[in-house]
């Protein structure tokens, strides 16, 4: 029984490791195979996406009731933007010159 639970432990922490791996992966912008991503591993990576997104949405709605002016509407959606272009800079593919 004893080795029955370490057995499984082992094989626990190791998926646990790897799907570590894969969050760092991702978040640090690696470029793989979309197939070989976990789904918990997407789904954990994803968190400040979902974040941001939903940042994003509650000011929509807020300048939909009128509860949030235009500038103070621009004003969130450029720091937005500015966080998102810290955190995903666009990389753009060397010219052949």
């Amino acid at each position: 029984m004893v080795a029955v639970m370490l057995v499984a432990t082992v094989i626990v922490a190791v998926y646990v490791a790897l799907i570590a791996m894969h969050v760092l992966a991702i978040r640090g912008g690696a470029a793989a195979n979309e197939r070989y991503r976990p789904r918990i591993a997407r789904w954990l990576a994803g968190h400040d996406e979902r974040r941001r997104g939903r940042a994003e949405r509650d000011a929509v709605h807020r300048l939909a009731a009128g509860t949030l002016d235009r500038a103070s509407y621009r004003s969130a959606m450029a720091a937005l933007a500015a966080q998102d272009a810290v955190e995903h800079p666009i990389e753009l593919p060397k010219t052949k010159m």
